[in-house]
């Protein structure tokens, strides 16, 4: 996602059901058919008509339709639940017409039994209500790293 971000594409879909394995040990990222490219300001603000994965979307993608790499760091924290999860859909329980007070009010999804602390944090650092205090793709890579040379 780093690379992604750092030739300005804005996936807004990322989610388990758009990541490829090869090999059983490499992941790529697919699908990139609501993918844009960020123009000037880096902030894209979609049509309102256009229908999105809201489960995976970021508090002020469904608030305010704005795009970004930071909400598509917001999608990957729902990614890394997914995954620790068996591919439970993020926030199942909530339905449509209360996720957006769900996630205003401050509520987020449960961390998985099986995860790592250290990965808990990881996520819910994914999803800062501040966009601007999410971490770069850059980052989450870095911290995941160190967490492998750790084990």
């Amino acid at each position: 996602m780093e690379y992604n971000s750092s030739k300005g594409l804005i996936h807004r879909n990322i989610a388990a059901l758009n990541i490829v394995l090869f090999n059983n040990i490499i992941a790529k990222i697919s699908d990139f058919g609501f993918c844009i490219h960020e123009d000037k300001p880096p902030v894209y603000q979609t049509a309102s008509n256009q229908k999105l994965p809201i489960r995976w979307l970021a508090l002020e993608s469904l608030t305010e339709g704005i795009f970004s790499h930071k909400t598509d760091v917001w999608s990957f924290g729902n990614l890394m639940h997914e995954m620790f999860s068996f591919g439970q859909i993020p926030n199942a329980n909530v339905n449509n017409g209360e996720l957006i007070v769900f996630l205003q009010s401050g509520g987020r999804l449960e961390p998985p039994k099986n995860m790592r602390i250290e990965l808990n944090g990881i996520m819910f650092s994914c999803w800062d209500r501040d966009r601007e205090a999410r971490p770069r793709f850059g980052k989450i890579e870095e911290t995941l790293n160190e967490l492998v040379e750790i084990t």
